[in-house]
């Protein structure tokens, strides 16, 4: 299991190599996000998942690759959102979207 993710710090970082790597591991986390939900997904479903977000607030974000499958996935909101808590990612709600 996942340590509980922190949101990103509010402070301003000291240095730019400090700034690019706060940036980098975000980017790694939101993939990683990305990865665990497409797999929890059934399949059929995977094709229709284009990405994620989550923000700081704990909205998560699911972008899909049509209007079609923004309906399908709308049915695994739930889903989605106990497979991120589960693993470490907190989330509060679910949003879907479609990818432009």
């Amino acid at each position: 299991m996942r340590p509980i993710r922190t949101p990103p710090r509010k402070s301003r970082p000291e240095t730019l190599e400090a700034a690019l790597g706060d940036l980098a591991e975000q980017a790694r986390d939101q993939v990683a996000l990305a990865d665990l939900l497409r797999e929890s997904l059934q399949p059929g479903l995977r094709e229709g998942f284009a990405g994620s977000n989550l923000d700081p607030g704990g909205t998560l974000t699911v972008f899909a690759a049509a209007p079609e499958w923004a309906a399908r996935l709308r049915f695994e909101a739930r889903n989605m959102e106990r497979t991120a808590g589960n693993g470490g990612w907190p989330v509060k709600r679910v949003r879907i979207r479609l990818a432009l």
